[in-house]
């Protein structure tokens, strides 16, 4: 394996981290790269993946606190006031990629891992996210999710081609 470095996503990373979200789009949103910046100063948990100094992927988290759920319903964030609706205490996974060239590395793993272990550090009780139906079913997450041991909450069609499956994972601390 490779040699790995965790590290939060810092101001040198966010164009790196930036360009790999839209090599992954629709697997993820696209935006743009203020928008994506942005997401990435509000959220309440950020990590990125180095190897030989290039971001080889990363992980963007909100919690349901009092600051950040203001954040989410200023900008809209469907998702993340859908799982409001139905779930308390949680940290929501916006966004996560993994580069091409360093997938079946047990990447996407590694950061999720290390995601549970900020939900146990600060007493959060449900990791969730979205999982995309429209405009086509991601199966490698749905595998991936149910694999960690994800269960559906429910679907959600917002209109003819956008359709997520939510996600969520109890943490018993």
């Amino acid at each position: 394996m490779k040699d790995y470095l965790f590290s939060p996503i810092k101001s040198s990373f966010v164009e790196d981290c930036h360009r790999l979200n839209e090599q992954n789009v629709p697997n993820v949103g696209t935006k743009t790269l203020d928008g994506f910046t942005n997401l990435l100063e509000n959220s309440d948990y950020s990590e990125c993946i180095l190897n030989n100094n290039k971001v080889v992927g990363y992980i963007i988290c909100f919690h349901d606190n009092e600051k950040t759920t203001n954040y989410m319903h200023g900008i809209k964030h469907k998702n993340f006031m859908e799982i409001e609706n139905r779930v308390s205490n949680f940290l929501y996974i916006d966004r996560v990629a993994v580069d091409n060239e360093h997938r079946k590395n047990k990447l996407g793993s590694l950061l999720y891992e290390n995601t549970l272990n900020f939900a146990k550090e600060n007493f959060i009780k449900n990791l969730t996210a979205e999982i995309n139906l429209l405009p086509s079913i991601n199966e490698s997450s749905f595998k991936f999710h149910k694999s960690f041991g994800f269960s559906e909450i429910q679907t959600v069609k917002y209109s003819e081609d956008y359709e997520v499956s939510l996600q969520k994972l109890s943490i018993n601390s």
